[in-house]
C-alpha cells in the first residue's frame, strides 16, 4: 500500500519542505515551521476546471495529516 502523503526537503527552496499527495496529484511547499504563512500548492495534473470542494478537502486533509505527523516541520 502507497502512502497517500509524502514529505521531503526541498532541493529548490532553502529551509523548505515540499508535501505531496499522491492520491490527488497535489503538491504544497512551505517554509520549515511556518505551513500557515508560507504554503504554495500546485495541482501536477493538467485539470482544465479542478472541482474546487476536492481541491479544498484534499489540502484540508494535507494539513491535518501535517499537524498529526509532521507537527515540528510545519508549525513554530
Amino acid at each position: 500500500m502507497t502512502e497517500r502523503f509524502i514529505i521531503k526537503k526541498s532541493e529548490c527552496k532553502p529551509d523548505s519542505w515540499v508535501c505531496t499527495d499522491v492520491e490527488n496529484g497535489i503538491v504544497c511547499i512551505f517554509e520549515n515551521h511556518r505551513f500557515n504563512e508560507t504554503q504554495e500548492f500546485t495541482i501536477l495534473e493538467d485539470i482544465r476546471n479542478p472541482d474546487a470542494n476536492k481541491l479544498a478537502k484534499s489540502v484540508n486533509e494535507m494539513a491535518g495529516w501535517l499537524r498529526e505527523n509532521h507537527y515540528k516541520k510545519a508549525m513554530p
